[in-house]
């Protein structure tokens, strides 16, 4: 079992090695970014205690961000709560855009166990969970309103 400085360095190893992709670090938080598509796929570490034997535990949690600026409405909540959760890879949740006071940020979310991770899990999960939000962002954006990653740029 790993620790998360162990699986950090074990995910950003597979990411820039076998899967061939151009990372960047910032604390403990791994970016992805790809010139075709309007997110990118953040990741992070989070200690899950101990096992049975005593060895440390981690999470490793796979996110996009799919809008900003959303209007919090009843019919965003309701999308949210009938459909957010039905993916394979990933579930929708709403934040507080914390830039934009009184609107909501969305953000695609998934969850892996880091002490077994190998590389086809970790690619299987990250380029699904990036499709899907590539595609659901613009989705939202029409039905919603809310700014896209790429619409910052």
């Amino acid at each position: 079992m790993a620790d998360v400085d162990m699986t950090m360095i074990k995910v950003q190893r597979l990411l820039t090695g076998p899967m061939g992709l151009r990372i960047s670090l910032q604390g403990s938080t791994i970016t992805v970014t790809f010139t075709d598509s309007s997110t990118r796929v953040n990741i992070n570490f989070t200690d899950w205690g101990q096992n049975k034997a005593g060895d440390a535990s981690t999470l490793v949690g796979i996110s996009a961000p799919l809008l900003w600026e959303v209007e919090p409405t009843p019919a965003v909540f309701e999308w949210i709560a009938r459909n957010g959760g039905k993916f394979y890879f990933g579930h929708v949740t709403a934040y507080d855009d914390s830039d934009a006071p009184g609107k909501l940020f969305l953000n695609m979310s998934h969850t892996l166990l880091g002490d077994y991770l190998d590389e086809e899990e970790l690619h299987w999960a990250l380029y699904s969970l990036l499709q899907t939000a590539d595609k659901l962002d613009d989705e939202l954006k029409e039905k919603f309103g809310g700014k896209r990653l790429s619409d910052f740029a």
